[in-house]
C-alpha cells in the first residue's frame, strides 16, 4: 500500500509571513516565527489533516508568545514597523485584504492592541476566520473571541476610520507632497500638512532620529524642507511603493539609510513615518544596510548642537537659503 503524498505546504508561507509580519512588525521576527512553525509542522506532519488551518493557528500562537517577551520599552528612542516593499513574499500585495493592512500607519495602531486583540483583529477583520476558529487559535471559547474582537474593533475603530481614503486619492497626495518635499520649499510642504500633523522617525539608536514625535505644520514642515536640500546632492531618492502605499527610498553609496511613509486625512498629510535604523533598511538594497555608509549631514546634530529641526527653512526660499 502505497503512502500518502506529502502535501506541499511551502505554498503557504507568503500567507503566514503576512501574518507572522502584521503579528510582530519586523521582518526578522516575522521570518522566524514562519520557519519555526514549519518546523514544528514536520515534527508532527503525518498526525496533521489540515496543514494550512495548523501553520496558521502555531504561527499566530508563535507570534503571541513573542509579543508577551517583546520589550518595546528597551528600545531607543520611538519604535517603528519595518518598512516592506512590494516584492517581499509578506507584503501580500496580490490580495486586496492584505494590502490594506499593510500601511505603517495601520500597523503602528496595531501597537495599542494586546497580543490577543491584534491576532482576534487580523484573523477576523483581515483574513475573515469565524469565531470558533480564532478559538481554536487562542484556546478561548467563542464567546470570548467575540468580545476580544469588538474591544479590538472599537479601540481601532475611530483612529483607523481617520487615516482612510478613496482607492488612488492618498498616493496622487503622496505624490504632490513628495514633489513639495524636493523643491525644498517649506511653505508650499507646510501647505499639504494637517494642523495637527505629527512625524514620528525610528534610529533604535544606531542612526540619529528625534526621541519624541515632531509635532505641528511649522516644525515639521522646517524640518522636511532642510532635510531634502541637503540629502539631494549626496544621495538618490526614489519613490516607490511602500507597505501599500507611495513613499520615499533615500540611498547612499548604495546603501539604503532612510524611508519614508505617510498617512493622510482628507486632503492633508496628518503622519509621517521616518525610518532611520539601519537594521530596518535591509529589503532596500542589496548592499547590507549600513555597511561602510556614512550618514549624510541632515540626520547629524546643528554646528550648536540642536537637531536639525530647529534650523528653519524661510517659507519660498531658495535652495540652500536656510535661516539659522
Amino acid at each position: 500500500m502505497s503512502e500518502a503524498p506529502i502535501p506541499d505546504v511551502e505554498q503557504f508561507r507568503h500567507k503566514l509571513l503576512a501574518v507572522a509580519y502584521r503579528m510582530l512588525g519586523t521582518v526578522a521576527d516575522a521570518e522566524d516565527a514562519v520557519q519555526d512553525a514549519y518546523l514544528r509542522y514536520h515534527q508532527h506532519a503525518a498526525d496533521i489533516n489540515s496543514p494550512e488551518g495548523w501553520l496558521v493557528r502555531t504561527t499566530t500562537r508563535l507570534c503571541i508568545d513573542r509579543l508577551r517577551t517583546a520589550r518595546r520599552e528597551e528600545y531607543v528612542g520611538q519604535w517603528l514597523p519595518e518598512p516592506v516593499p512590494e516584492t517581499w513574499g509578506g507584503a501580500g500585495s496580490d490580495r486586496a485584504e492584505l494590502t490594506e493592512s499593510l500601511s505603517t500607519a495601520f500597523l503602528v495602531l496595531l501597537e495599542t492592541l494586546s497580543p490577543a486583540e491584534r491576532a482576534t483583529y487580523l484573523l477576523r477583520e483581515v483574513l475573515g476566520y469565524e469565531f470558533d476558529e480564532i478559538g481554536e487559535v487562542l484556546e478561548k471559547t467563542p464567546v470570548n473571541v467575540r468580545q476580544i474582537a469588538a474591544r479590538a474593533k472599537k479601540r481601532l475603530e475611530t483612529r483607523e476610520r481617520r487615516f482612510a481614503a478613496p482607492a488612488g486619492v492618498a498616493d496622487d497626495l503622496a505624490a504632490r507632497f513628495f514633489a513639495a518635499c524636493r523643491s525644498g520649499d517649506a511653505g508650499a510642504i507646510e501647505a499639504m500638512l494637517a494642523a495637527d500633523v505629527t512625524l514620528i522617525s525610528d534610529g533604535g539608536g544606531k542612526a540619529f532620529a528625534a526621541k519624541e514625535p515632531v509635532v505641528g505644520t511649522r516644525k515639521v514642515a522646517n524640518l522636511l524642507a532642510v532635510v531634502f536640500r541637503k540629502l539631494r546632492p549626496v544621495s538618490k531618492l526614489t519613490l516607490t511603493t511602500v507597505n501599500g502605499g507611495l513613499g520615499a527610498v533615500f540611498v547612499t553609496n548604495g546603501a539604503p539609510f532612510e524611508v519614508i511613509t505617510l498617512a493622510t486625512e482628507g486632503a492633508s498629510v496628518s503622519r509621517l513615518y521616518v525610518t532611520l535604523n539601519p537594521d530596518k533598511l535591509r529589503l532596500w538594497s542589496d548592499a547590507p544596510a549600513g555597511a561602510g555608509t556614512k550618514r549624510p549631514l541632515p540626520w547629524s546634530n546643528n554646528a550648536n548642537g540642536t537637531p536639525p529641526e530647529l534650523r528653519e527653512a524661510e517659507p519660498g526660499a531658495a535652495e540652500g537659503d536656510v535661516r539659522d
